[in-house]
């Protein structure tokens, strides 16, 4: 069990970090809109599949 404690005190800590990266990015204006990401997912995902 303490493995997985390490493991998930870990993830936890490392979440938390990317949480603060992006909060600070959505405080500078540094956000995109969710349909440009849609988009550029969907594009990135037809060329992985080759179409």
């Amino acid at each position: 069990m303490e493995e997985w404690e390490k493991g998930y005190h870990e993830w936890e800590e490392e979440t938390r970090k990317k949480m603060a990266v992006g909060l600070a990015q959505i405080e500078r204006g540094e956000v995109l809109d969710g349909e440009v990401v849609i988009a550029r997912l969907e594009k990135k995902l037809r060329q992985a599949r080759g179409s």
